[in-house]
């Protein structure tokens, strides 16, 4: 899995399930309320920090498992490369990535 944890928080009881209104807002603690949050979708995961630092940190260890997808992915769509066109094809949607946040 990539360096991902099988477990979260140990026991199934410290996930939470909420749902996204019609608008795509989720409710969180009240303990939140004020604070800066940072976001980040990785995969279709969704992290959310009140620390830079350790989403940044969360995000690192889940990247190595976009890169390969995305590899895999250009190898399906365009077949076998050479090393120049995979490093343009990875810049390119690296960069188309970024403009999207």
């Amino acid at each position: 899995m990539c360096g991902a944890k099988t477990s979260i928080g140990g026991t199934a009881e410290g996930v939470n399930v909420r749902r996204v209104d019609m608008k795509g807002r989720i409710y969180l603690s009240r303990r939140l309320v004020g604070l800066k949050l940072y976001m980040v979708e990785v995969d279709g995961v969704v992290l959310l920090s009140a620390s830079k630092e350790r989403i940044l940190s969360a995000v690192e260890r889940l990247a190595p498992c976009s890169s390969l997808k995305e590899y895999l992915a250009i190898l399906e769509e365009l077949g076998e490369l050479t090393p120049k066109e995979v490093e343009e094809f990875a810049r390119a949607r690296a960069w188309r990535s970024t403009e999207g946040q």
